[in-house]
């Protein structure tokens, strides 16, 4: 675990306008069940790994990172509160990722302290942006001169599904070490319906928020959190290479995918099964009958075990950087996430002279997930009104259009790509770059790449992607099920896995929380 503590002599930019802070009559409100919050007021790309072909060892490597998560801490004395999530996810963590509804004792914290602690996912933005934001937070004012709180980020792990048990097991105790949650969008539900949140009235603006992004952080008709960044599957290809037109097309070519068992298995099978005839099912509020499991999903795995064995056979070590590594040692096509964009336009592999870069994105040629980071207010934390306050400023158009210009974040506000709820086609994508957003001219020897129409071509990818997103499904038990599907996957890759009937069985047991094995 890391922790950012701001440098407090360091200037930084105030956020613009329409990146501000309510005033008073504009408050962000975060309530709970009991009422009205209250609180007073309210250096390059992403590290690379070498990538791992022995499946064995990877597995320990990431088993040895667990055990070892949690271990640094601030000079802050303030940090113990932020470190009693690393001990519980030591304690609980697996068990909440697979029963979330397993309690256990709450951890000591201080509970008295003014600060606001930010816990999420490390920041895999192109030169840290979600760490400069919270800078330029405790750096600018309320409009009426009052300071910020002061805020810090805590980058709880690398890993989804590690991030998940953390804050699970640090929300499920009752501990107040975060204020504010940076959360997978497919977490709602769960950490909603446990109580883990509150709920967040006085939106700014709600309808320049792309609808799908928002809906994510709904649960039962109330909002809960909202779109930090989002995702889309983007196709990534070298310079020369003719994009494959249909999914079928992709899959007999070959690509870098994410098959490693963890998260980004789950979302590139749900693509795959999505696109090989079952488009409807485990999506959204749609529920998953065994007889569309059995006939439609199970049939789309089976199919997919040849791929596996041949053109991703690689692939099924990958998570998101391995397929970035491969991609630019050679490869000619890459299926990931927006913020490859930047992470590979600053790799100087992929650059010829000047500014041409030597590949391009497009969306994929079929149906994507809709992923993405939330931003939510702890229903245990001690600062909700000001917590509430920095959730807006962090979902503001400002921060928007820096986490895609400077950090490559996809946007989920309208108007951080220059568009509005009546003009949003991919035609009428507006970018900037980001000197020329941050009025900074770059360094020498660095280059402001992405530059202008660069940026421009990955928005129009991702406006385009976000017409044929869909959402994971929407339940309190997702973690069980993710887990679920993506074992069965990985037993029917493998020779291994029971029947259809079974497949279909455990699945649906799944969604209803309980965890089964194929």
């Amino acid at each position: 675990m890391t922790t950012e503590d701001d440098d407090r002599d360091r200037p930084a930019r105030p956020p613009s306008r329409d990146g501000d802070p309510p005033d008073e009559n504009r408050r962000f409100d975060a309530s709970s069940t009991n009422g009205d919050a209250t609180g007073g007021p309210s250096p390059t790309p992403p590290r690379a790994h070498e990538a791992r072909h022995d499946k064995a060892r990877h597995q320990e490597i990431r088993r040895q990172q667990a055990r070892q998560h949690g271990t640094h801490f601030s000079r802050r004395a303030a940090l113990l509160c932020a470190s009693v999530g690393a001990l519980a996810v030591l304690a609980a963590g697996l068990v909440s990722q697979i029963h979330p509804s397993t309690p256990y004792h709450a951890l000591a914290a201080d509970c008295g302290r003014k600060d606001l602690v930010v816990a999420g996912g490390t920041d895999v933005s192109l030169k840290a942006q979600r760490r400069a934001l919270i800078k330029q937070w405790n750096a600018s004012s309320y409009p009426d001169g009052r300071p910020h709180r002061h805020a810090r980020l805590v980058e709880v792990s690398d890993s989804t599904d590690l991030q998940h048990s953390q804050l699970a097991a640090v929300e499920q105790s009752g501990g107040c070490a975060y204020d504010v949650l940076i959360m997978d969008n497919t977490w709602t539900a769960q950490f909603a319906e446990a109580g883990y949140l509150r709920k967040l009235g006085g939106l700014s603006d709600p309808a320049d928020f792309i609808p799908a992004a928002l809906r994510t952080g709904q649960w039962k008709g109330e909002q809960y959190a909202v779109p930090f960044n989002l995702d889309v599957g983007l196709l990534y290809y070298r310079e020369g290479t003719t994009p494959p037109a249909t999914w079928s097309d992709l899959l007999d070519r070959g690509y870098d995918a994410q098959l490693d068992d963890y998260e980004g298995l789950t979302v590139n099978l749900l693509e795959d099964v999505w696109n090989d005839g079952a488009a409807d099912v485990l999506t959204g509020n749609a529920h998953a009958d065994e007889k569309s499991l059995k006939d439609r999903v199970y049939p789309a795995l089976r199919r997919l075990v040849p791929r596996t064995q041949e053109s991703l056979k690689a692939s099924r070590q990958f998570q998101e950087q391995d397929a970035i590594n491969a991609f630019a040692n050679g490869d000619k096509l890459m299926r990931n996430w927006p913020y490859a964009f930047s992470a590979l336009a600053t790799e100087p592999r992929m650059r010829a002279s000047g500014d041409r870069l030597l590949f391009h994105v497009a969306p994929l040629p079929g149906r994507t997930v809709l992923g993405g980071q939330n931003l939510a207010v702890s229903a245990h934390s001690p600062n909700p009104g000001p917590s509430a306050d920095l959730v807006r400023f962090l979902s503001g158009t400002a921060a928007q259009r820096q986490l895609f210009s400077c950090g490559g974040f996809a946007p989920a506000r309208y108007s951080a790509l220059g568009l509005s709820p009546e003009k949003h086609s991919p035609a009428d994508v507006q970018a900037r770059s980001c000197s020329e957003l941050m009025r900074r001219p770059p360094t020498p020897g660095d280059p402001d790449l992405p530059n202008q129409p660069q940026l421009t071509e990955l928005g129009r990818a991702v406006v385009t992607a976000l017409g044929r997103a869909r959402p994971r499904p929407v339940t309190e038990h997702y973690p069980t099920f993710s887990a679920t599907f993506r074992e069965c996957a990985n037993k029917i890759f493998d020779g291994t896995a029971a029947d259809a009937g079974t497949f279909a069985e455990d699945v649906v047991e799944a969604l209803k929380g309980r965890p089964s094995s194929c």
